[in-house]
């Protein structure tokens, strides 16, 4: 297979993790949360098999209602050739789940509960069952809803291995080996943030609209003409007019009823992705 032999191309280190035996799927199981309302921060050790077992956490700016009540995580194992997975991938012959961590966790606050945050969250997997090397293709993957998962990582780092991401809505979370060249993840995650900022436009106002707006032709034209330092650059003023927006400009506000969509948060989620692809580049 065609991941099988891209795999030759990193380190056997790294090759030795994602090529381990394959673990048998498991049912969801809830996981024991460690809240701290003060911090504004979930916390879990998880062991799911001797060869499995990771790290969570995921911080807030600012969220009300933050109790283990409110909010449940559950973590499952899957059949890293299930079709109801690989139907999910961006591409089923570039993206695969490593045999050695096929983990998927799910975060679903209770919609009854009085649980909200704003902005954007953080969230942190810490894992010892793979292991990060330099040029290592793992990325932390989200998907909303069943829908296809996507790329949402904001840093990678050892020790063994270790994936952050930010969002602004709760979703289905996965490390993936992502082999698509660098350049066509780039154009996908411009190309998603552009089509939400479209789709959203009836919910901003005429400023918002226009600041997007330019701030996208600049990326835009910075990847057309493969002027990466440009194209970061313009990620960046991006992600500095979004940071420094109070909820004015970008509805900035997610809550469990699922009635409101947090602009500010899925945007700093995309614009600090692509950020992390650009430097990557």
């Amino acid at each position: 297979m065609l991941i099988s032999n891209c795999f030759r191309k990193f380190s056997s280190v790294a090759a030795a993790a994602l090529l381990l035996c394959s673990i048998p799927a498991t049912q969801a199981e809830p996981l024991t949360l460690e809240v701290n309302p003060r911090t504004n921060t979930i916390e879990t050790s998880v062991e799911l098999t001797p060869l499995v077992s990771f790290d969570l956490k995921i911080k807030f700016d600012n969220a009300v209602g933050l109790s283990a009540e409110n909010i449940s995580v559950d973590a499952q194992l899957l059949n890293v050739n299930d079709p109801a997975l690989t139907s999910r991938l961006p591409d089923s012959l570039l993206t695969a789940l490593p045999t050695a961590f096929p983990v998927q966790l799910s975060i679903t606050p209770d919609p009854s509960k009085g649980f909200s945050f704003s902005g954007a969250y953080e969230i942190e997997i810490y894992t010892k069952s793979l292991h990060y090397t330099e040029g290592s293709p793992l990325r932390l993957f989200h998907s909303h809803a069943n829908a296809t998962f996507e790329d949402m990582t904001t840093m990678t780092g050892a020790g063994s291995m270790r994936v952050r991401g930010n969002g602004g809505q709760f979703s289905d979370f996965v490390i993936l080996a992502d082999l698509r060249s660098k350049s066509d993840v780039i154009n996908t995650k411009f190309t998603r943030m552009q089509s939400f900022v479209t789709a959203q436009q009836t919910n901003l106002g005429y400023a918002a609209v226009t600041a997007l707006d330019n701030a996208l032709s600049a990326i835009n034209s910075a990847l057309a003409a493969q002027q990466t330092g440009q194209a970061l650059a313009a990620t960046q003023q991006l992600i500095n007019l979004l940071e420094s927006d109070d909820g004015t400009l970008f509805p900035n506000v997610w809550r469990s009823a699922g009635d409101l969509v947090n602009v500010q948060g899925r945007l700093l989620g995309m614009a600090t992705t692509l950020r992390y692809s650009l430097r990557t580049l």
